[in-house]
């Protein structure tokens, strides 16, 4: 699965700025994120929750465990995560944080 510029220029460039996810998984991540991204641009998802909710369902029918999303314009964080298991990013204004706990 490749993320075409096409799909990345759509909500602005995607910035990592914290990434310990193997690339496989950090680009299995991408594609669902401009996937929930692009739901929230059709009216399939209307708040940020339902975006974050989204990738949530996916990543856990794809990679067994608890894995969290945050997902809006501004919010801090201090988690608690499983080795290798976060990935931090930004796309245009929207932040997403998905990590695994337990």
């Amino acid at each position: 699965m490749v993320v075409s510029q096409e799909e990345k220029e759509e909500f602005g460039p995607i910035r990592t700025l914290y990434n310990e996810m193997s690339e496989e998984v950090t680009e299995v991540a991408m594609m669902v994120i401009l996937e929930a991204l692009k739901d929230m641009k059709k009216g399939k998802c209307e708040l940020f929750k339902d975006v974050a909710k989204a990738i949530k369902t996916e990543f856990e029918a794809k990679y067994p465990g608890s894995w969290h999303v945050i997902c809006g314009r501004d919010f801090g964080s201090h988690v608690t995560h499983e080795v290798r298991n976060i990935l931090f990013c930004s796309m245009g204004r929207i932040n997403l944080l998905i990590f695994k706990h337990g």
